[in-house]
Order: structure tokens, then sequence, then C-alpha cells
């Protein structure tokens, strides 16, 4: 049983980890994209303590296909997916995401 466990957790993360394209860094302070690799990621931890350098994923919604930033999608455990706002923006598709049956009209 640990086996299967251990197994759909290889899993789980596997399948998260191929709809993240890219990763890029974003300092809030100087209002600039740095790449992995750039030499002004060292610099700007070293030199510029101070300034609040974000890790911004670049990830496909798995609805649509889009390619947006993790800021602008939401992940699904159960669908083991991105989406994004857009595709949650719709009442179906949000029932879908959220597999939430509460907004679903209750016949007697």
């Amino acid at each position: 049983m640990e086996a299967t466990i251990g197994t759909l957790a290889e899993g789980w993360v596997d399948e998260r980890d191929k709809a993240i394209l890219d990763t890029i860094y974003y300092c809030e302070n100087c209002n600039m994209v740095l790449e992995p690799g750039d030499t002004d990621i060292e610099r700007h931890r070293r030199d510029l303590p101070n300034h609040k350098l974000r890790k911004v994923l670049i990830v496909r919604c798995g609805h649509c296909g889009n390619i947006v930033t993790d800021s602008y999608a939401q992940y699904s455990p159960q669908l083991n997916r991105f989406w994004c706002k857009n595709c949650l923006s719709d009442k179906t598709n949000h029932r879908e995401f959220y597999g939430d049956p509460r907004d679903d009209d209750l016949e007697i």
C-alpha cells in the first residue's frame, strides 16, 4: 500500500511540474523581470536585500491552453491542473474545477 501511495505522489508531482513551463523572478522595487541564470538575480540577493524579489511561475491552463503566470491561475489537486481565471469565471467551468454542487438547482 505504501508503494502505491508513493507512486501516486510521484505521479502527482510529475503532472504538476509538466504544467509549469518556466520560472522567472520579478523585482517589485525595480519593476524588472529577471530570468534564471541572470547575474542581476545574485546582485539583488547580495547587494539589494531590501528589494522584494518574487518567484513567478509561467503555467499553461489545463482547460483552454493559454499561457499565464501563477498569479493569474489556480491549481486544482482534484484535477491536477492549473486553470486560468478566464476559465474559472464561467459558472459551468467553476463547478467543474471545484466539483462544487452548491450552485446546482436542487429538485425536490
